[in-house]
């Protein structure tokens, strides 16, 4: 029970900050359009402008990140993000519109990074990072998974603009409960004084190979989410099997993420990273083949959902602990840098195969080319990582 107590604030607070940005994610595109009078050309530069400005802010938050500033740096992105949210009801016009998003996006970065890294600096309750890690992602997962309704819900009964009020909240509340329970780590004076372009040359290989984790598991997804609707709608299935084979692959990776977190105090996860990536390869691979029957996507649907959930955390978990009591901040960043690419990259990559081939072939090719790309550059480095430990 003392380890829950511990535990609780801690997650409620990742939980509030997923929550949040969640929500305004599915409210800002009807918020736009309804009052903002933007055309759907605008509306996407406009909710682009978050993605862009997120992943660019990423590096540089990293860089100057420090345990002492870890408490400094989630507050300040927690006030930028209530800015942004409760100022979009006032605003007029794309640019302004987009301005905000940006601000958004960077508080959300500076956020997020903090937020991560003070987290495994200090995991609460005296924690493994693999267990710690499995919660933040079953945290951030739930958070997704109840944004559009509650967000929907609040939007349908006091209107959008006041909706947008109560949204600010979330980061900054999330924010005080965060600082509360963390307890921030002294830096040595010796990498306080390292310049940051040093601390990036010397992180360890087994962070890369996370990295390229993170790049694998959201491109992944990323494919599935785009052009799996579009196959699946040629081939006669519902938009109500479309959703729900989706909601099983997020069931299955927010469950998994929880799940772990017991599962990964008993076991080490880092000989789970390339059978899990095998896993979520030929799980995808074989949508295509059975795509004219719901019933049997569904465990492959199953599958993807725990290979991506087991993976957020192996691959987070065996970077931290390649990093050790330093550079937090920038490991943080660079995972999340490599969510962000997967997220942004493979959507192009996969519709430019699928236009010169077809969906199908595309959705065989690619997760194996991903596949190769890790055999290729993740596992040598996990390798010699590995030697250079002993």
């Amino acid at each position: 029970m003392s380890r829950f107590r511990a535990l609780a604030p801690v997650y409620v607070s990742v939980f509030l900050f997923v929550a949040g940005n969640s929500a305004l994610t599915v409210l800002i595109p009807v918020h736009l359009a309804r009052n903002g009078h933007l055309s759907t050309a605008a509306i996407g530069l406009v909710v682009g402008a978050f993605g862009l400005s997120s992943l660019v802010a990423r590096l540089p938050v990293g860089l100057a990140y420090t345990a002492r500033r870890g408490n400094a740096f989630l507050v300040a992105g927690a006030v930028l993000n209530a800015a942004a949210y409760a100022l979009l009801p006032v605003v007029h016009g794309a640019p302004l519109f987009a301005l905000l998003m940006a601000l958004n996006g960077i508080g959300w970065s500076i956020a997020t990074t903090a937020q991560l890294a003070l987290l495994v600096a200090r995991p609460p309750g005296g924690v493994s990072t693999a267990a710690a890690m499995g919660w933040f992602s079953g945290a951030t997962g739930l958070g997704n998974m109840a944004a559009g309704v509650l967000g929907g819900f609040i939007a349908d009964q006091i209107g959008l603009g006041p909706t947008f009020y109560v949204l600010a909240v979330t980061p900054l509340v999330g924010a005080l409960l965060m600082v509360r329970t963390s307890q921030v780590l002294e830096q040595p004076a010796e990498e306080a004084e390292r310049p940051s372009w040093r601390l990036l040359g010397q992180m360890p290989l087994a962070l890369w190979a996370g990295v390229l984790v993170m790049f694998f598991i959201n491109g992944l997804n990323a494919l599935q989410n785009t052009f799996y609707p579009v196959l699946a709608v040629a081939a006669g299935l519902s938009l109500t099997q479309i959703g729900a084979a989706s909601s099983i692959r997020s069931w299955a990776s927010s469950s998994s993420r929880f799940g772990s977190g017991p599962l990964f105090q008993r076991f080490d996860p880092a000989g789970l990273t390339l059978p899990l990536i095998v896993l979520g390869t030929l799980a995808t691979v074989a949508i295509p083949s059975v795509i004219d029957s719901f019933l049997l996507q569904i465990p492959l649907f199953l599958f993807t959902g725990l290979s991506r959930g087991l993976l957020r955390v192996t691959g987070s978990a065996d970077a931290f602990d390649a990093v050790g009591d330093r550079g937090h901040g920038l490991t943080s960043a660079l995972l999340y840098g490599g969510l962000d690419l997967g997220k942004i990259v493979l959507p192009v990559v996969g519709g430019v195969v699928a236009n010169v081939w077809s969906i199908a072939t595309m959705l065989r090719v690619v997760p194996l080319g991903l596949l190769l790309l890790y055999l290729a550059l993740g596992l040598p480095a996990r390798r010699r990582a590995a030697i250079n430990a002993v």
